[in-house]
């Protein structure tokens, strides 16, 4: 697929490309109901291009790109090199990563800002990790599931000192990057602000791709992103690598009580169980596919380690 395959919007395109240049022109964002630095990201494409697909596309290619080789670090630092390469080629041809990051939806920039929230976080980084957080829950709210999952590995690898001063960052990256819709409207913005959170958690509308999260690692629902005469362009899982992130993630959750001092291998177990299994809890009933894009990263890392920890014990 290429990403100016199609001239005209793409599915929720019709939403986050005229949101982004109403934020161009300093006028309101239409699409209340997401925070606004995705589609700032998006109208950075605009301003440089222009209103047309190139233009509104091109940051979400920027931001695909930008994942490989930032996944490559996150894996040499909690694993080793040749699962950071084997990961690395898998997020570059996986499906879902690869239509996502061609069209001018919100969640491949989620997806990176995630990524580099983990990547911080494995060196130690803190206060960029936080950034990072405050940057993904500026993309989507539901850029909050990674700062549970931080917390969470802060206070097993006995770091709780550090999360009042992690909360603390990201949340006033969070405030700043409302600054654009608490300038326009301050006075509705708590209400429409709410209102957006309870979207977030309750959403029961009817769609016909929406899906349950419990399919999305074996590809239940296919989410259609354009057809024409000439293709047919969906965002699909791989049902085939997916799914072996579960018996990796309990595995090494084994190996780590057993060994009792591992720490950062644990990262990507954290990142998978609540960058992805928070939904599964979560009260909201309309939810599709894609919203495991943030989730991809970490999955193909621990499906390499699985598999080249296998190879390695035949060759053995």
């Amino acid at each position: 697929m290429n990403f100016n395959t199609a001239t005209g919007y793409m599915v929720d395109e019709i939403y986050y490309a005229p949101a982004a240049n109403s934020l161009l022109n300093f006028e309101a964002d239409p699409n209340y109901v997401h925070p606004p630095l995705g589609k700032l990201i998006i109208a950075i494409g605009i301003a440089i291009f222009g209103y047309n697909s190139f233009g509104w596309r091109i940051a979400a290619v920027i931001a695909g790109s930008i994942m490989v080789p930032s996944l490559y670090l996150f894996g040499q630092k909690v694993f080793d090199n040749p699962t950071a390469i084997m990961a690395s080629i898998l997020l570059i041809f996986d499906p879902m990563a690869y239509v996502m990051s061609r069209i001018a939806m919100l969640d491949v920039f989620l997806a990176l800002f995630v990524v580099l929230v983990f990547l911080t976080l494995a060196y130690k980084k803190y206060s960029f990790s936080a950034i990072a957080l405050g940057l993904a829950c500026s993309v989507k709210l539901s850029g909050g599931f990674a700062v549970i999952a931080i917390i969470a590995y802060l206070i097993y690898s006995k770091k709780i000192h550090e999360i009042v001063k992690i909360i603390a960052i990201s949340m006033g990256v969070f405030m700043l990057c409302l600054l654009p819709a608490i300038i326009h409207d301050p006075a509705s913005f708590v209400g429409t602000f709410m209102f957006s959170f309870n979207w977030h958690l309750t959403l029961d509308s009817h769609h016909s791709s929406a899906s349950l999260p419990f399919g999305w690692l074996i590809n239940h629902v296919p989410f259609p992103i354009h057809s024409d005469a000439v293709q047919k362009i969906s965002v699909i899982a791989n049902p085939f690598i997916y799914p072996i992130a579960i018996p990796v993630s309990i595995y090494l959750i084994y190996d780590c009580m057993r060994k009792k001092n591992c720490k950062s291998e644990l990262l990507p177990v954290f990142w998978f169980v609540f960058v992805y299994g928070l939904f599964l809890i979560l009260p909201r009933k309309t939810q599709f596919i894609f919203y495991l894009l943030p989730s991809i990263p970490a999955i193909l890392l621990l499906f390499s380690y699985g598999i080249l920890l296998i190879l390695h014990e035949i060759s053995k």
